[in-house]
């Protein structure tokens, strides 16, 4: 068998992702910790009051501070990146990680 080429590599690793090969996760309204996910869908609409990713709080940057995340909605984080933290004050929703 041929080695993979760098190219090959990383459509494998995005393929990885479509099929959240690690598993997922509910999430309840309280607050997570020790997280390793790399996108989060809103079982319903979601207030969130810790959002971080790698570890550092961005609630701000997201456009996540004083918000309602409506119910369905897709919440990637950039590749490489891990939400690693959150806590919800209303709603649930499903993390899912490689």
């Amino acid at each position: 068998m041929a080695k993979l080429s760098a190219e090959e590599v990383r459509i494998l690793a995005q393929l990885r992702k479509v099929s959240a090969t690690g598993g997922f996760k509910f999430l309840n309204t309280a607050a997570h910790t020790g997280l390793a996910g790399y996108a989060l869908v809103c079982n319903t609409d979601c207030v969130f009051t810790v959002f971080k990713i790698n570890g550092v709080d961005s609630m701000t940057k997201l456009g996540l501070a004083s918000a309602t995340i409506k119910s369905g909605s897709y919440m990637p984080v950039l590749d490489g990146d891990s939400i690693t933290d959150i806590t919800t004050t209303t709603g649930d929703c499903i993390i899912y990680s490689l």
